[in-house]
């Protein structure tokens, strides 16, 4: 588990930028979708917000992605997905199912993903 406050500034920037003012974080998590380059997943009270970090070609210049920016009210369905190298390395990838797309958060801490997983569960629309 991490906190707001262990993040890189510019991650720290934008989920400041993202969030309203009767918005809080509930739990922040580190996914890996590339090798040392993290998902940092952030669920507030009132969605899931996923942002990594990119580079630019040669310049090796870096700026920040907003991978996903769902509200609890368009997510259809949450899976905790755990294949063979999950099961290996004790962890799973969490699976947020909106109206047209499917936001996948890979190789995430086992009991990250569970509190992750209840979290979102408990806010979705039935």
């Amino acid at each position: 588990m991490a906190e707001l406050g262990n993040m890189p500034p510019r991650i720290q920037k934008i989920v400041r930028a993202q969030l309203r003012n009767d918005e809080h974080i509930r739990l922040c998590i580190l996914g890996r979708s590339a090798l040392l380059r993290p998902d940092f997943v952030f669920i507030t009270s009132h969605r899931v917000l996923v942002i990594d970090e990119r580079y630019m070609g040669i310049l090796s210049m870096s700026y920040a992605n907003v991978r996903c920016n769902v509200l609890f009210a368009e997510i259809r369905d949450v899976k905790l997905v755990r294949h063979f190298k999950h099961r290996l390395l004790c962890q799973a990838r969490l699976e947020i199912s909106v109206v047209r797309n499917v936001h996948w958060v890979d190789n995430i801490n086992l009991r990250s993903a569970q509190r992750a997983y209840a979290l979102i569960a408990e806010h979705i629309p039935v």
